[in-house]
């Protein structure tokens, strides 16, 4: 039984706490063994300011982490379509091909990897729970770890030491092997009280095979680093490497695929205080490969890969960078026939092209696995080109098609007429095949992968007819209202032209502001002009000027 004397004493002491401000009453049901925490990042500072005065950060409805539970071995069928259900994208940078004496080569493969943690930190989906896929070979994931260790627990109200720190795992797939390399650090490390220096934190990637039990091997000579935080201050990355063993190829996996998932496992033990935690970062999945027909003109091969595969591929086409001139023809074409499909060559009512990023994807068909398909699409692309353009002259000039003739979509294959043809010159056909067969190598696009294709041109989004002078009535505005907004996500600037009327124009634009003062947004543009993007349903043009009264048309475009 406790004394009167020791009783009176504990709730002297619970009421100077109080008093105080070293233990807040919303934490009556804090955890008496303590917690591990990844923080969001809309509470980061109000839960460090807690750590830092002892509080539970629970307060703030921060769940502790959840640990990883392995999900077992999957079909084939299965993995693939988690595949194509992912709804990130990411954007392919190849270099131009290049003109030699014996045609269109490709460029080197290069890789675009993440750089720097730096780097991983400045995307917004550093933090997110599928991280930041830049490319197939390049993944990150960046976030706040905070462990409260307890101190003293009276009443269920407890005091806390806490150790925080930035957690960034950066991934690294291959074009030459199935080898998966994770690098990690930590940064921005806290302790509350001195003795967390001495605090033990192991890190281990953990990885899970999910197709054959050889799809995840461990490298004996990148084992889990486990250091003091003190330690970790003074060495503060470490790198893990993982391995796929090649199973049989089979009728129903032909290229030898593997997949694994893994992810990161942080345990922080302090001893004295009896203390052990274990958090699990977000699960990324790993695709490993063997297929062999991963080639480019003349002479690169990539026989094996590991990719990060829960990321749809965009084929890039930057036909506005001077160095793709060549491309011009055929990315304009491919872009048209996504836009305007009902314009396009055959004219078919209803007509839907796919492709565009966004909306349905295309799915690559490799040649000479399917050769039949590929043949009957281009032979139905090539009736159709004699048929559309038979009384053209076409020296010079080959017939283009879109959805490519190796992918499902193409003429014949997507058993409709919901394709494009056009007369292109050769030069600009080959080397737009060349690149996109080199694409195909480098992004380990196989044999029934999905990608989408954009084409980084200007996109016209809006279109207006202004008078020469002021409405009547008016002192600035001289056209209705029109809208900017569909700004393609690859633009970063808006380009003005007058396509009608007095070319000298010179004009502002406004914002029609209900129940205010209308706003200036854009001053003195002429036919031309290039300013920063602004959007909203409410813009006019105002205050034109070297017009001699006639009226202009003004179009805006939306260009990288």
């Amino acid at each position: 039984m406790m004394s009167r004397l020791q009783k009176q004493f504990s709730s002297t002491l619970l009421i100077v706490f109080l008093a105080i401000g070293i233990i807040a009453p919303t934490q009556t049901q804090a955890s008496s063994d303590g917690g591990g925490y990844w923080l969001p990042d809309a509470n980061i500072e109000k839960a460090t300011k807690l750590m830092e005065e002892g509080k539970s950060i629970r307060d703030l409805g921060i769940r502790q982490n959840q640990i990883q539970q392995e999900d077992g071995f999957q079909t084939l069928d299965k993995l693939k379509k988690a595949e194509q259900q992912s709804e990130t994208t990411y954007r392919a940078n190849l270099s131009p091909p290049i003109k030699t004496a014996v045609g269109w080569t490709p460029p080197e493969f290069d890789y675009d990897h993440i750089q720097t943690v730096d780097e991983c930190r400045r995307s917004p989906d550093s933090g997110s729970q599928t991280g930041y896929i830049k490319n197939r070979y390049s993944f990150c994931w960046s976030h706040v770890a905070t462990y409260q260790v307890p101190v003293k627990c009276i009443g269920g109200i407890c005091l806390y030491e806490g150790v925080q720190f930035q957690f960034t795992e950066i991934g690294y797939g291959s074009n030459q092997s199935r080898n998966t390399r994770v690098f990690y650090s930590l940064d921005d490390i806290i302790v509350t009280h001195p003795s967390l220096n001495g605090a033990k934190l192991k890190i281990d990637m953990v990885c899970e095979s999910k197709l054959n039990p050889g799809d995840c091997r461990e490298d004996p000579d990148y084992p889990a680093t486990e250091r003091t935080i003190a330690q970790w201050k003074n060495s503060n990355f470490s790198t893990e490497i993982f391995t796929s063993e090649a199973p049989p190829a089979t009728d129903a996996n032909p290229d030898r695929l593997g997949y694994m998932d893994f992810w990161p496992e942080l345990t922080l033990t302090h001893a004295p205080r009896k203390f052990k935690k274990t958090i699990d970062g977000i699960k990324q999945t790993v695709r490993t490969d063997s297929a062999n027909y991963m080639f480019a003109f003349p002479d690169q091969y990539f026989r094996q890969g590991a990719v990060f595969s829960k990321a749809t591929p965009i084929f890039n086409v930057p036909i506005t960078k001077p160095e793709f001139e060549m491309l011009d023809e055929a990315g304009e074409h491919w872009k048209f026939a996504m836009d305007h499909p009902g314009q396009t060559k055959p004219q078919i009512a209803g007509k839907q092209i796919p492709g565009a990023v966004g909306e349905s994807t295309l799915t690559r068909m490799y040649t000479k696995r399917h050769q039949d398909d590929y043949n009957r699409n281009r032979n139905k692309t090539r009736r159709v080109c004699d048929r559309e353009f038979g009384d053209e002259d076409r020296e010079g000039k080959q017939c283009d098609e879109y959805p490519f003739a190796s992918t499902r979509e193409g003429s014949y294959t997507n058993g409709t007429d919901d394709f494009s043809v056009r007369m292109i010159s050769a030069d600009s056909n080959q080397a737009a095949g060349t690149w996109l067969g080199a694409w195909y190598a480098y992004d380990r696009i196989l044999d029934g992968d999905e990608f989408h294709v954009e084409v980084e041109a200007p996109e016209k989004i809006a279109t207006i007819r202004s008078e020469g002078q002021p409405q009547d009535g008016q002192d600035n505005r001289s056209s209705d209202n029109f809208t900017i907004d569909n700004i393609p996500s690859y633009a970063n600037k808006l380009q003005w032209k007058i396509v009608d009327g007095p070319k000298n124009a010179k004009f502002d634009v406004m914002k029609d502001i209900s129940f205010g003062v209308d706003e200036t947004i854009f001053y003195d543009l002429t036919d031309g002009s290039e300013s920063a993007i602004e959007t909203s349903e409410d813009f006019y043009i105002a205050r034109p000027e070297n017009t001699g009264g006639e009226s202009f048309t003004v179009e805006v475009y939306a260009i990288p």
